[in-house]
């Protein structure tokens, strides 16, 4: 009787410690191989994000928007990328703060990403894809820039759970660029 309790707690830590560990990727699946590829609205050519393995806990994050290729990681629910000037892991994305947190990012050589104000503005967002497929809870992201947006910059981010990048805004100097989910493919 007591090895069974014994053996279904540790069982029940073992799941608590899964469930927790999955939960930093529920909103942004970073595994080898995920992709997306999203529509722009203007009808502009399509763009994919993509993951591949960098190392055993490093991975590479390859098509987000102001971005070429980043190596990530995954701490709790925030997703870091390494700032190779700075020699740091930078918190990119903080999909599982609670609406409303602030905070600021600094990647250098990335001007998107330099010194910018992100949002959880909300984790209730409701977003339609490419294929009018209706997203729920999703945690929308929203960037400011403290001198203003000059000719680019990001506006919006939005993940949903168990899927990923579902929808990006883009500032360009023809106006904003809206992107939404065509496709994905988690491994």
């Amino acid at each position: 009787m007591a090895r069974t309790l014994v053996a279904m707690f540790i069982l029940a830590l073992a799941s608590a410690a899964c469930a927790s560990g999955s939960a930093g990727n529920a909103y942004f699946p970073l595994g080898a191989g995920n992709r997306w590829t999203l529509e722009a609205e203007d009808g502009g050519r399509p763009a994919t994000i993509s993951i591949a393995q960098a190392s055993s806990d490093v991975l590479v994050l390859r098509g987000l928007p102001g971005t070429r290729e980043l190596h990530v990681r995954t701490v709790g629910r925030t997703i870091e990328a390494w700032d190779d000037g700075q020699h740091r892991w930078e918190a990119l994305l903080r999909l599982g703060a609670r609406a409303g947190t602030k905070y600021t990012v600094n990647l250098s050589g990335l001007s998107l990403w330099r010194n910018v104000q992100v949002t959880v503005a909300s984790r209730t967002a409701v977003v339609h894809d490419a294929r009018d497929r209706t997203f729920r809870n999703c945690v929308r992201l929203t960037f400011r820039y403290p001198k203003g947006l000059v000719d680019a910059g990001l506006e919006e981010l939005v993940f949903a759970p168990e899927v990923g990048i579902v929808r990006t805004s883009v500032q360009t100097i023809a106006g904003p660029r809206v992107s939404v989910l065509r496709s994905y493919r988690l491994t």
